[in-house]
């Protein structure tokens, strides 16, 4: 009898172990899901690496052009690396730059020093790890920074984009790989999908780059989502959005896409304030209903969360400044949360006008992990620029966080900026420049439980509003 029960009992428990590792892969660990979103989103190589590459995208290449832009490199490790910037022009021959760059040091690569164009992407491929580059932008719109990539994808997003009358929106689509990409173009409005014809099967050729003004194909559309497929390769998508101020906004912002569409988006920093119009834009590219709360982390009080349904393959802007529970001058931390498990892509839209002490604009994806050590390569802390570093613990266990800058090979601390605790689910922000003056402020933060870091830039006189997420390091 228990012989013959013994089969039995070996098929159930195989039985088991199976539903088990079923139930696991449909319902992934937040820590499983870290780790695969780790993957695509810009993210450090280890310090340990043999080598690591970068890839950079929406800026412009002429001193005084609309976007200038200059490549931040930050070596976080204690070597000093050796590198090069190819750059690729829209059209033309790409051309390489060779540089180095000192152990706990940055370097500023200006892109029209290599070579002039309307647009033009680059390529930084560096001989070791624990290495952050960030895209640096300046104009008469005023300046910008974002992430690069550290690795390409088959699919981009954007949540924002406006083609009005006093706005210009650009999408630039970079392939830095040896072979020929093509492409899928859907832009999502009010009014419902747009899918031009000459969007379709775009082919972008190896280490070649696509400008595609969106005005073009959709017309004075003050809110347009994009979703960009590859039918057959990988890209770099990024977006140059401005505002020429003749209908009141003013502003430009270059920024990396997202390559994924996910339930949690973090935004540590937020105010309703005179002089300053915040705004979620929230894009559900699936062919089914999300189910969304915004929650609002106070610095004083509580609110209750913003409930938002979002249709199959369109998008909805919230407006902060239109939501009475959020109170006037409190600054607050916005998490965006699909409950019913349908991925969505959450950007922030700051308008800022002199009333607020701020001027220009900034549109940024949310965060998409927490990380225990993550770094910035840009930034600056002077008389010229008023940096701002805000922290978010969107854990349930105290944080206790410390900043280095990494000021020209020599790490530079202050007491005020090491163990800084910040509670389970509350948000600090830390204003660099009441603490450290220096015209270059790259940066890293370690913390001894995950958080999620913004860096805010405002220029202390004319345009200038420069807002992003750190990027994680590998460890």
């Amino acid at each position: 009898m228990t012989a013959r029960r013994i089969p039995i009992l070996v098929v159930f428990a195989l039985i088991l172990v199976g539903a088990a590792v079923v139930d696991r892969q449909a319902n992934p660990s937040p820590a499983a899901e870290a780790d695969t979103l780790r993957l695509k989103v810009p993210a450090a190589a280890k310090a340990s690496a043999g080598s690591s590459a970068w890839y950079c995208a929406g800026a412009t290449a002429g001193a005084n052009s609309l976007a200038d832009g200059y490549v931040i490199v930050a070596n976080s490790s204690s070597k000093a690396l050796t590198g090069t910037m190819t750059v690729i022009p829209l059209a033309g021959e790409s051309k390489g730059a060779p540089f180095q760059v000192a152990a706990s040091s940055h370097v500023a690569l200006h892109i029209a020093d290599v070579l002039t164009a309307p647009f033009a992407s680059a390529i930084v491929e560096l001989d070791g790890g624990g290495v952050t580059v960030e895209l640096s932008t300046t104009g008469p719109l005023g300046d910008s920074a974002t992430p690069c990539a550290s690795s390409g994808s088959s699919q981009w997003y954007f949540a924002e984009g406006s083609t009005t009358k006093d706005a210009s929106e650009t999408l630039l689509l970079f392939n830095p790989f040896p072979d020929d990409a093509v492409v899928n173009v859907v832009f999502s409005t009010d009014e419902g999908q747009v899918v031009p014809q000459a969007l379709t099967g775009l082919s972008i050729r190896g280490q070649g780059m696509v400008a595609i003004g969106v005005g073009d194909h959709v017309q004075r559309r003050a809110a347009i989502a994009t979703s960009i497929t590859a039918q057959r390769g990988r890209l770099v998508a990024a977006r140059l959005q401005t505002f020429d101020g003749t209908a009141g906004r003013k502003g430009i912002s270059v920024a990396l896409g997202s390559p994924v569409a996910a339930e949690t988006w973090y935004f540590p920093e937020g105010k309703v304030t005179e002089g300053l119009v915040e705004r979620f834009q929230l894009y559900n590219p699936s062919r089914q209903e999300a189910a969304v709360e915004l929650h609002l982390t106070l610095d004083q009080g509580q609110a209750e969360p913003i409930i938002v349904a979002i249709p199959a393959e369109s998008r909805v802007t919230v407006t902060a400044n239109e939501e009475a529970r959020i109170p006037k001058d409190v600054a607050h931390a916005v998490t965006a949360r699909s409950v019913n498990g349908v991925g969505i892509v959450v950007e922030r839209t700051i308008d800022a006008a002199p009333a607020s002490h701020r001027n220009g604009l900034s549109v940024m994806p949310g965060a998409l992990v927490a990380a225990n050590r993550s770094a910035f390569a840009a930034g600056q802390s002077d008389d010229q620029v008023d940096e701002w570093i805000v922290i978010q613990n969107p854990g349930n266990r105290s944080a206790t966080v410390s900043l280095t800058v990494l000021a020209g090979g020599m790490p530079t601390t202050d007491p005020s900026l090491q163990n800084i605790e910040i509670p389970a689910g509350q948000r600090r922000a830390v204003h660099l420049t009441e603490v450290i003056k220096l015209q270059a402020t790259p940066l890293v933060i370690e913390s001894s439980v995950p958080i999620v870091v913004e860096r805010d830039l405002f220029r202390t006189k004319g345009f200038g509003t420069a807002m992003t997420t750190s990027i994680p390091l590998g460890t």
